[in-house]
């Protein structure tokens, strides 16, 4: 996981009281439809809690909203009504002082600075500590669009506990402490309940599990006199239940994860939960929920006589993980008829998925439309289209209205799903959309779209992408075999793909035995050919000491026990490669065949580049991007990036070894496609530097930028750590080392 800088971000924010100099997405102009969506959820905030902590941090967070939204003098009114309400509100001061700046009413500008610099000249830590808890509650209800989940909530976790560490070393209000704490704890779940996206990270799984619960089980051990709103105190039990519902999860006899037992879970944690007290809840979470309704219950105030919606989604959601779907359906039920607004969308998200799984398909896609219109989220959007995808597989006759537009409203939704991914890493999304695709007969564009999702995959089903990208690899490549029509070139470009991402999957997950004996079952003769390409191409090529091929001939021989079988169908394909060498000088007007079999044998290299676009997007440049690079980063050129760029956006390359005409000057043709190109792409790796060619490359691509004065023309993309060129190194980069941000990439395209 990536983490951040959490003293610098603490320290920073500290600093500076207000939500406008933190980076909020709602900064960033996301699209109209989100502010609408987050200002419809902060004003059902503001209704649950009536007083308070969270009521004032909603508010002016509503008020940055209406800010950004274009809705000035909202704004003012919603910072001023905070100021009435807590006149010692730092965080609404420095909010008036710059929005009064950007109506350029200096006098008033003045005004709340004074107020800001006199208030914060005499107080020691109260209020500067839940100006903090205020920037904290910003970034946990932005509109966080852009950022993946883990990501966007560390920074408001440390916050939250900064500002704690200081509240509770002062006299400060305690009910607030309260209330900084439950937002705290929901941090925790939050980022314990994603943290299976990610490998290595246990002992932070850990520390989110006990620090959660323990934040929470202050609230329900406080005492009863402090004026606590009963949401609040109730909906507490409900994250208590949902951390106790986790007890974490442990492989069976047959490899699949299956929920610790009481008896398996660590000693630590089952210490932990008696010093708190919620031991006996272990058995039974369901208990906690119970108790949140009777603590819901049990007021004489008329506005609480009904449960928190939230306490009853997060019930239903825990029903509904112990397939207890009727019940579930039920708590929903309630909570849409006590709130049916835009702001409780998060109920009507959660219906859908109940009524989907009570298989109500058309009352599901009802819900879910609703909500995608209210806020059109990507786990919402795929959804919705592998609903209609089901909708369009129940219709007998496909070429029918009815079907097609199915199909059509399917590919529009799980388009919009992947365009609305942004930077958060969703590998079930792209894989959805890959076997929707896979499944309409689109081969070509599921293979791009599992391609993607191994990219970014998790340690959740980490070799789910894999097995899908490779299983439709090997499809396709026995389809183009059996096919008149294809030529060879595409033949041996789909046998260049399997082989790159065999191996690596083989170098990210190390054992693939399961997945390859289910290949194996399935595509013998595909994969006897894989074992003789690596044989014939990288025969010195291991994995743990173990070449490719045997890893291969070691699972087919385990799998039917048939080892001469096996070798022979091997050494057939290997003959097969062997006789390209031969026939390397031979006029290739029709597919070459293999003297021994007759079988087709495989072109040079080359045909692993894909074919080059016929026109450009640019409309002044004859190619769109020119591509410098390694022979170490070869196969991410060919099968990665010139895949996404040429394939699914259309963009021209020029590529020398693709592109340069046979007897042309080469180094004349490189400057002259390098004055031709609308970007340069800059491939960065360790072994680029101290490269003849790639330096030469470079330097003629630096004198183009420093001669036209073109400041956009680079785009470096480093590939490995501590890959940047020295000459690079002022110019922002594309971090690419783990996965390449393409959305980023294409944004950087774009720009003149």
């Amino acid at each position: 996981m990536t983490d951040l800088d959490r003293n610098f971000n603490c320290k920073v924010y500290a600093e500076r009281p207000g939500l406008f100099h933190i980076s909020l997405n709602a900064s960033q102009n996301p699209p109209a439809h989100q502010f609408t969506h987050r200002i419809e959820v902060t004003k059902k905030l503001i209704r649950d809690f009536p007083t308070g902590f969270t009521n004032r941090a909603s508010r002016n967070l509503l008020g940055v909203l209406y800010f950004y939204n274009g809705e000035f003098h909202k704004s003012v009114k919603t910072f001023l009504e905070v100021l009435q309400d807590q006149p010692d509100s730092l965080t609404a001061m420095a909010n008036l002082a710059f929005v009064y700046r950007r109506l350029k009413q200096s006098s008033k500008v003045t005004q709340y600075l004074d107020q800001l610099k006199a208030a914060t000249e005499h107080e020691s830590t109260g209020n500067k500590s839940v100006a903090m808890a205020d920037q904290a509650f910003a970034f946990l209800f932005d509109c966080y669009i852009e950022k993946d989940v883990m990501e966007r909530n560390i920074v408001p976790k440390e916050l939250l506990a900064e500002s704690l560490k200081r509240l509770e070393n002062s006299e400060y209000n305690k009910e607030t402490v309260i209330e900084i704490k439950y937002w705290l704890g929901q941090t925790y779940y939050r980022l314990k309940s994603k943290c299976y996206r990610r490998k290595g990270i246990e002992k932070m799984e850990r520390e989110f599990y006990l620090k959660g619960l323990k934040e929470l089980a202050d609230i329900i051990q406080m005492d009863e006199k402090m004026h606590v709103c009963k949401a609040m105190f109730s909906t507490t039990w409900a994250f208590i239940g949902l951390f106790l519902s986790q007890r974490g999860r442990i492989k069976d006899e047959n490899g699949k994860f299956k929920q610790k037992s009481i008896d398996q879970m660590d000693d630590e944690i089952k210490d932990s939960l008696r010093q708190l007290n919620l031991f006996q809840y272990l058995e039974n979470p369901e208990e906690c929920f119970k108790k949140g309704l009777e603590v819901s219950s049990d007021t004489g105030d008329k506005s609480e006589s009904h449960p928190p919606t939230e306490l009853l989604i997060r019930f239903a959601i825990f029903l509904k993980m112990n397939d207890k779907c009727a019940e579930a359906l039920q708590k929903l039920n309630e909570a849409l008829e006590i709130d049916s607004s835009q702001g409780n969308w998060f109920a009507l998200t959660v219906r859908a998925d109940v009524l989907q799984r009570l298989n109500r398909i058309d009352d599901s896609i009802a819900d879910r439309e609703l909500a995608c219109s209210w806020n059109p989220s990507p786990s919402d959007l795929c959804e919705l289209a592998k609903a209609y995808h089901k909708k369009y597989q129940s219709c007998e006759e496909k070429e029918s209205d009815i079907a097609e537009d199915y199909l059509l409203k399917a590919s529009d939704c799980f388009s919009r799903a992947v365009q609305f991914l942004g930077q958060e890493r969703r590998p079930e999304i792209y894989r959805a959309h890959g076997r929707f695709l896979r499944d309409i007969g689109e081969t070509k564009e599921a293979i791009e779209s599992f391609k993607r999702a191994m990219e970014i995959d998790t340690a959740n089903k980490e070799t789910a992408s894999f097995s899908h990208l490779f299983e439709t690899l090997l499809q396709y490549y026995r389809s183009c075999v059996d096919s008149d029509e294809k030529s060879q070139a595409e033949k041996d470009k789909i046998l260049h793909e399997m082989a790159y991402f065999y191996e690596a999957a083989l170098r990210k997950h190390k054992q693939l035995t399961k997945e390859t004996e289910r290949f194996l079952a399935d595509f013998e003769k595909e994969m006897a050919m894989l074992t003789a390409y690596y044989m014939h191409n990288r025969p010195d090529f291991h994995i743990d000491r173990i070449k490719l091929s045997d890893i291969i001939t070691n699972i087919s021989v385990e799998r039917s026990n048939d080892k001469e079988k096996w070798d022979e169908m091997v050494e057939e394909n290997l003959r097969c490669l062997k006789t390209a060498l031969k026939c390397s000088r031979v006029e290739r007007s029709t597919n070459v065949l293999c003297a021994n079999c007759k079988c087709t044998v495989l072109t040079r290299q080359l045909s692993v580049f894909p074919d080059p676009r016929e026109r450009p997007r640019s409309l002044i440049y004859d190619y769109d991007f020119y591509v410098i690079f390694s022979k170490m980063d070869r196969d991410w050129v060919c099968h990665m990036l010139l895949e996404t760029l040429e394939n699914s956006y259309g963009y021209k390359g020029m590529i020398p070894e693709r592109d340069i005409m046979p007897g042309s000057i080469d180094l004349y043709q490189r400057v002259k496609m390098i004055d031709n190109c609308s970007k340069i792409l800059v491939i960065l790796s360790q072994d680029f530097e101290g490269n003849p060619e790639c330096e030469y490359e470079l330097s003629l691509a630096l004198n183009r930028r420093h001669e036209n004065k073109t400041e956009n023309l680079l785009i470096p993309i480093v590939r490995k750590v501590d890959g940047i060129h020295q000459s690079l190194r002022t110019i922002t980069v594309l971090d690419a080392v783990d996965e390449c941000d393409w959305n980023k990439l294409i944004n950087a395209m774009e720009t003149t």
